[in-house]
């Protein structure tokens, strides 16, 4: 079992380009459809949207909606900070590696309201990585849309994988946790 752990991890870390989605927008043909199926192409999209939903499904009732409209409002916040170019993309890549190493922390711990709120902030740079791509392209609001609806998609199916978790998996927050982390670490390389 010992060495099929040390063998996945270095296959993984062979691949760091599936890890970060950010590289590769086609902005010739960027319409709803090319921003609705980036998030799913991405393991940074996936791992940030479905380790948001377990954690928000684990702290209280209310944070589930709250977390939806966080992240929403995050992700605009972002793509507007973007566009503008007030922030570096190497700074939202960056930003992007610490969200998920952030939500790895708070999957192992049992924190309540501090770190899914930082969480929520840091989803920001997710925005920002796309709004700085996108800018030069003139139809970015409806790519936008497109992104927006598939991340809430993806948070939705992680709000159903924390309740699955939270009922038949004991340890399953923290596996979550640590496969944010692995991407989190692949994003680094």
């Amino acid at each position: 079992m010992q060495i099929m752990k040390k063998i996945a991890l270095a296959l993984l870390g062979l691949v760091p380009m599936f890890a970060m989605a950010h590289p590769g927008h086609h902005h010739h043909d960027a319409n709803f459809w090319t921003g609705f199926i980036h998030p799913f192409t991405g393991l940074d999209h996936l791992m940030m949207a479905i380790s948001f939903g377990v954690l928000m499904w684990s702290v209280a009732k209310q944070w589930k909606l709250i977390g939806a409209l966080g992240l929403v409002t995050a992700l605009v916040a972002g793509f507007a900070l973007g566009a503008q170019n007030l922030l570096p993309t190497v700074v939202a890549e960056y930003g992007i590696i610490a969200s998920l190493l952030l939500l790895a922390v708070a999957l192992w711990t049992k924190s309540n309201q501090i770190l899914p709120v930082a969480a929520t902030l840091l989803a920001t740079f997710h925005g920002v990585a796309h709004g700085t791509e996108l800018a030069m392209n003139g139809n970015v609001a409806v790519q936008i849309l497109g992104m927006i609806s598939a991340m809430s998609i993806i948070y939705v199916v992680g709000l159903g994988l924390g309740a699955f978790i939270q009922r038949y998996v004991p340890n399953g927050k923290k596996i979550i946790g640590a496969l944010a982390a692995i991407v989190a670490v692949i994003g680094l390389a």
